[in-house]
């Protein structure tokens, strides 16, 4: 998401050869006097030099006010499923600019994103573009370089002037309109309307994704003769299963008699059955079974997407009154007499924020309104001047979407349930934080690059009780090694954090109730007698998922073994650093957990994953709110800090440095004095 563009006129310098994408981002934030410049001269001229005749890909391109993301995400697998070749280019981006050319599936690689962006600076010589126009035109480039057979097109804003409309669609999608970007696109359905049916082009088919379509689309379409598809008139969506008071789990998408179940999931169903009918006009002949598995499994990053439970924790991209209508609604299914709604929000200035508060109210129980320190961002106290103004009760401020969370949190029962929400910036943030990572890759980004070694790697269950369950159990755990790459729960590693050597070791989150304690216990005792050999620290990433065993005599027998070899490190003065993430259970890794010379919890660690009421039967007594996190855990001592993932690196490095007698980091020959 870019700042904003270059208003002093002088025309930035080019990165040179072999620049990187972030050198490439900042000249391209430069290039051009404003950050939107709606119209498609100067990117058709571009354009002509790069490709002289039409592309030989079939173009889809989609348009509308919410869920174009959603459409493109659904019709680009079902593509993959029936064999196609694919680039989709979408945005704006969650983490990396890459997320807004996918090849096949992926994320482009810098390389192949650098040279699209050099071929493009090539042709485009003294023509001024903007940074979405240059970036759409690196991904036309690299989907021609990478030879993919569909191009699917997300429009930035509006559709008529969009940079994306410079290639003539075979096939239109129009997901819905609404009011938003008033500034560029109008205040009222039938101006903005207009704007997206720009996207059409005589005798093609297209899709409109919503039964009320604007007169002024219907009135393109006409006079263009588009073979349009109407959701209500010429396809339908119907309860795949009665239940009353009940949300149904899938909905069936009838389009003249031809069905498919569709999940009534994190998607937007309205934007995936648009991409099914869309399916059938260009794959007419795909089985419909193949349609159903490939929407059953589909999410779209920052589309209701859950990141964790107890409570659980969602974050959409909604950002306008449409989109936080559809929220509402989610969350209304969700909800009970039971479980809270604990909204985290932070808005851009020019967004309908009323109309947001209005369509959420009625759901949401209470609120975190956050400061965004990002162009255009809304500080907390001016987000709490319109809360006020709309008559909302029950809001708490925050001056970081990261600070909201940790008091949302701090707040929740486990049964309650968080969304945070309001735009790509809001979420980008709240991903950041709470995203889970693999065990590999936190060992990755906590140890330096050079002389990693991994230890242990060779261990491997044994089914050591051959129990009744051992079926089963074997086929759970061959889907966990699946998903995870991991054969086992726990990695352990010897390296150097900032050239503080040291061993660390972490428990894998996919992994949870999944893998036998006799291969974690042992691995960890394996990567102890390391650090006791070398007579350096162990670090332990300790709670993050399972470790669980088939019969607990074997997992106190992992448990002992442990608890031994950290005693011995304790007598010979060795270091050991617990970091508590996730939740904190699972036999062995919770026997971990607290056993440091140093706890150290993230912000989101829980200890233990029953809900409150199950713990109160068992000691007879009320419990408080929030009394399984981190926040709980530090101020009762049970945690001697509270550090976020991307402080943890830096701030362990320099506690073994004082550990081991030293002012800073690096290994004792950089810290020696003359």
């Amino acid at each position: 998401m870019p700042p904003s563009s270059n208003i002093s006129g002088q025309s930035p310098h080019p990165p040179g050869t072999g620049a990187t994408v972030d050198r490439w981002l900042t000249y391209l934030e430069a290039l051009h006097p404003t950050e939107i410049d709606l119209g498609l001269d100067r990117v058709l001229m571009v354009l002509r030099r790069l490709f002289p005749r039409k592309p030989s890909a079939r173009i889809i391109t989609v348009a509308g006010t919410n869920g174009k993301g959603s459409a493109v995400a659904s019709l680009e697998a079902l593509l993959r499923a029936a064999g196609r070749r694919t680039g989709a280019y979408t945005s704006p981006h969650l983490e990396s600019y890459n997320e807004r050319v996918r090849l096949d599936g992926s994320d482009i690689d810098d390389a192949s994103l650098v040279s699209a962006f050099e071929r493009v600076e090539a042709a485009r010589r003294n023509i001024s573009l903007t940074y979405f126009e240059f970036g759409t035109l690196a991904a036309f480039v690299a989907f021609s370089e990478a030879e993919v057979e569909d191009w699917l097109l997300e429009v930035g804003l509006g559709g008529r002037l969009d940079a994306v409309n410079v290639l003539d669609a075979d096939i239109a999608i129009i997901t819905s309109v609404d009011i938003d970007h008033v500034a560029f696109l109008g205040d009222n359905r039938e101006v903005i309307g207009f704007e997206k049916a720009g996207i059409l082009r005589p005798k093609i088919p297209a899709v409109y994704a919503d039964s009320d379509p604007p007169r002024s689309v219907l009135q393109q379409v006409a006079a263009q003769k588009v073979d349009l598809a109407l959701a209500g008139r010429d396809y339908r969506l119907l309860d795949a299963e009665d239940g009353e008071g009940q949300v149904p789990a899938r909905l069936v998408l009838d389009y003249q008699g031809w069905k498919v179940k569709l999940p009534n999931g994190p998607l937007p169903v309205p934007s995936v059955a648009a991409a099914v009918v869309a399916l059938r006009v260009l794959e007419p002949g795909m089985d419909v079974s193949v349609i159903e598995r490939t929407l059953e499994c589909l999410k779209v990053p920052g589309r209701f997407e859950q990141m964790s439970a107890n409570p659980d924790v969602f974050v959409d991209v909604g950002h306008n009154p449409h989109a936080a209508g559809w929220l509402a609604g989610r969350l209304a299914a969700l909800k009970s007499a039971n479980r809270r709604v604990l909204a985290v929000y932070a808005a851009l200035g020019d967004k309908d924020v009323e109309g947001v508060f209005d369509a959420m109210k009625s759901v949401v129980d209470k609120w975190w309104l956050a400061g965004l320190d990002v162009p255009r961002g809304l500080s907390s106290d001016m987000l709490g001047d319109r809360a006020a103004g709309a008559g909302l009760s029950e809001c708490r401020q925050a001056e970081t979407v990261d600070a909201a969370i940790t008091a949302a949190q701090a707040s929740a029962r486990p049964q309650d349930l968080i969304v945070i929400f309001g735009s790509f910036f809001t979420v980008a943030e709240a991903r950041t934080r709470l995203t889970p990572i693999s065990a590999r890759r936190r060992l990755e980004l906590f140890l330096d690059v050079d002389d990693r070694r991994e230890i242990a790697p060779g261990l491997e269950v044994t089914d050591v009780l051959r129990s009744d369950a051992s079926e089963l159990y074997q086929a759970q755990l061959s889907r966990f090694r699946k998903s995870s790459g991991e054969a086992d729960a726990l990695v352990a590693m010897e390296g150097a954090t900032l050239g503080v050597p040291l061993v660390a070791c972490a428990f894998e989150y996919s992994f949870m109730d999944g893998t036998m304690g006799e291969v974690a216990g042992e691995k960890f005792v394996q990567a102890a007698n390391v650090a006791l050999d070398r007579h350096i620290p162990l670090v332990c990433f300790s709670a993050s998922g399972g470790a669980r065993v088939q019969e607990g005599f074997l997992a106190l027998i992992q448990m002992a073994k442990t608890a031994a070899v950290l005693e011995r490190m304790k007598q010979q003065g060795i270091p050991y650093i617990s970091v508590i993430t996730d939740l904190v259970y699972g036999e062995v890794s919770a026997s971990l957990a607290m056993l440091g010379d140093l706890n150290i919890a993230e912000p989101d660690a829980r200890s233990g994953a029953s809900y409150p009421e199950v713990i109160q039967q068992v000691e007879l007594e009320g419990l408080p709110d929030g009394f399984q996190g981190s926040q709980f855990l530090l101020e009762r001592g049970a945690v001697d800090m509270i550090l976020d993932r991307r402080q943890l690196r830096e701030r362990i490095a320099h506690i073994l440095a004082k550990f081991a007698g030293r002012d800073q980091p690096g290994r004792a020959e950089e810290n020696s004095h003359p």
